[in-house]
């Protein structure tokens, strides 16, 4: 995770867009939200290691102070079993960002095993397991077809055995803003902006194309669907901690008590000035492990790292 400083200054009335935030922001709240996002990961036993821990590089430290969406740190690596990928953003105002994360890695003797270049795109916004196997990514704003070609030809002799291929609505950022999976049997989704087929590239057998949520519903998940105001207010965009247990931005009532009456342990927590820059709890997690228990993922456990 990053903790924000002093390039929250370039986030102002009349300039939030160039940034690609989707308002202006108060910079003492955003930095106190984000800071107890992290005492509560902490909390729950997740072992959370901040970017300018890791890294003294005064290079690496003055782009830091000119990125304010490195906060966001899942767009800029995807961790599988076999490694990390390095992921290329779409904006140019973004690309250093993932500069800074590998690098970070690299201390963590983190290995590469995927680096997206352009002309593709690619942002780890779009990309969720589904199990160890299988990666749904999402195609629209910020990742590309090319992008995806590269995945799928860098991973073909890895773990990876099936990629999903998700278009999304221009209206929609990223993959996590439609979708999250709870547990091996659950799924938060929003059913309109899943209305195009996904095209199903799985090992050693035809390209088939099919309605992303019908699949869902036939590898046997129940979905808690959410309305467009709930997505807007980043209801899919949530941190699975363990199956069934969850952090995410408080004001949805209504999916909060869904989820409860499914067995789930949701965690609320204020977002009312990070959620401005496009974000939400997921957003700002980058994974370095991952525990694998049976076809469901945890992204964070006692002994993992962000």
């Amino acid at each position: 995770m990053h903790a924000p400083g002093n390039e929250l200054n370039l986030i102002k009335p009349a300039s939030f867009s160039r940034y690609l935030f989707e308002d202006a922001i108060d910079q003492v709240q955003f930095r106190w939200q984000h800071e107890r996002l992290v005492e509560r990961l902490r909390a729950e036993g997740v072992d959370v290691v901040l970017l300018e821990e890791l890294l003294t590089n005064p290079r690496q430290l003055s782009l830091i102070e000119r990125s304010p969406n490195l906060v966001y740190t899942r767009d800029t690596v995807t961790v599988t079993p076999a490694g990390y990928m390095g992921m290329m953003m779409k904006s140019s105002i973004r690309r250093r960002e993932t500069w800074i994360v590998t690098a970070a890695m690299r201390q963590l003797n983190m290995q590469s095993i995927v680096d997206i270049e352009t002309p593709g795109t690619m942002e780890g916004g779009d990309l969720i397991f589904l199990d160890e196997e299988t990666l749904l990514v999402g195609i629209g704003n910020r990742t590309n077809r090319l992008g995806l070609r590269q995945l799928q030809e860098r991973t073909r002799k890895r773990e990876l055995r099936t990629l999903i291929s998700i278009p999304l609505p221009p209206t929609v950022l990223h993959l996590d803003g439609t979708m999250m999976i709870v547990d091996e049997d659950l799924a938060i989704v929003h059913h309109q902006s899943l209305s195009q087929p996904a095209t199903v590239f799985e090992g050693g057998k035809p390209v088939k194309h099919e309605n992303p949520v019908v699949f869902l519903k036939k590898r046997g998940f129940r979905l808690i669907e959410v309305t467009a105001y709930e997505r807007q207010r980043r209801a899919t965009n949530v941190i699975t901690l363990r199956p069934r247990k969850l952090i995410g931005y408080s004001g949805n009532p209504r999916v909060r008590n869904m989820l409860t009456k499914e067995g789930v342990d949701f965690i609320e927590i204020e977002g009312s000035e990070l959620v401005r820059g496009g974000g939400g709890p997921r957003c700002m997690t980058a994974p370095v492990e991952r525990e694998w228990r049976r076809s469901l993922y945890a992204e964070t456990s006692s002994d993992e790292v962000q």
